[in-house]
């Protein structure tokens, strides 16, 4: 185990979910070392598919799977999973194990200085985050995604690229917003509720309810289709 210059222990982080959105989690934290603003070392992925890798350019690989793996205190645990319950079931297993959670903040993120955050959360290249906002743990905000002024966002919720969160909005618990998606401002969305792609939230969404278009309607409920299509499990 390698020891830093003032003797405290150097953690090796392990990226959980080695798919599409992974990869990119993989680029964000060797942006992070490359910035000096890194106390961990990369170990690699966790993902029940060991194949998930197969076929891909990556400096790092598989070190074992989600279902097998024992925590211990040599690591620190980031979750690049898409899909906010796949997400939240595994990472509060983790808790429950002990795991430590950091953040993932890119350097070209812009976080102001008087937001609140959680752990397990990661912020991509360009996302902006203003004043007051609150955000839970084991959130991800994606590329060129802004949330406004006041904003709250709960745990578990998984912001896609360009996703405009406007003053005073609210995610409830393990939301998802597909690409594009606009919250207008003091909408409330409720926990597990899904914006498809350029979605305009102009009213409350309740909980569990997917909606599409301009303005957002909704399409069905958990109790009209149970479960999460495989295309929004992990990107």
């Amino acid at each position: 185990m390698k020891l830093q210059c003032g003797g405290g222990i150097v953690k090796k982080l392990i990226i959980i979910g080695a798919g599409g959105f992974g990869r990119e989690v993989l680029q964000y934290a060797l942006d992070i070392k490359e910035a000096g603003a890194a106390d961990w070392e990369i170990a690699g992925f966790l993902d029940d598919n060991i194949k998930a890798l197969d076929g891909y350019s990556c400096e790092y690989g598989i070190v074992g799977t989600v279902v097998e793996h024992k925590i211990t205190g040599e690591h620190v645990y980031i979750c690049a999973i898409g899909d906010p319950k796949t997400k939240l079931g595994i990472c509060r297993r983790f808790l429950n194990e002990d795991a430590e959670f950091i953040n993932v903040v890119h350097p070209k993120a812009y976080v102001a200085r008087n937001c609140k955050m959680g752990f397990g959360v990661v912020l991509c290249p360009n996302s902006s985050v203003t004043t007051n906002v609150a955000i839970g743990s084991f959130v991800a905000i994606d590329v060129n995604s802004i949330c406004s002024h006041d904003v709250k966002i709960g745990d578990g919720c998984t912001i896609s690229h360009f996703c405009d969160l406007t003053g005073f909005s609210v995610l409830g618990e393990g939301v998802f917003l597909g690409s594009h998606a606009v919250v207008c401002p003091s909408v409330k969305v409720g926990d597990y509720a899904k914006l498809g792609a350029g979605a305009v939230a102009i009213r409350d969404v309740g909980a569990h309810a997917t909606v599409v278009g301009v303005p957002a309607k909704k399409i069905h409920s958990a109790q009209a289709e149970a479960g999460v299509s495989e295309g929004q499990k992990c990107r």
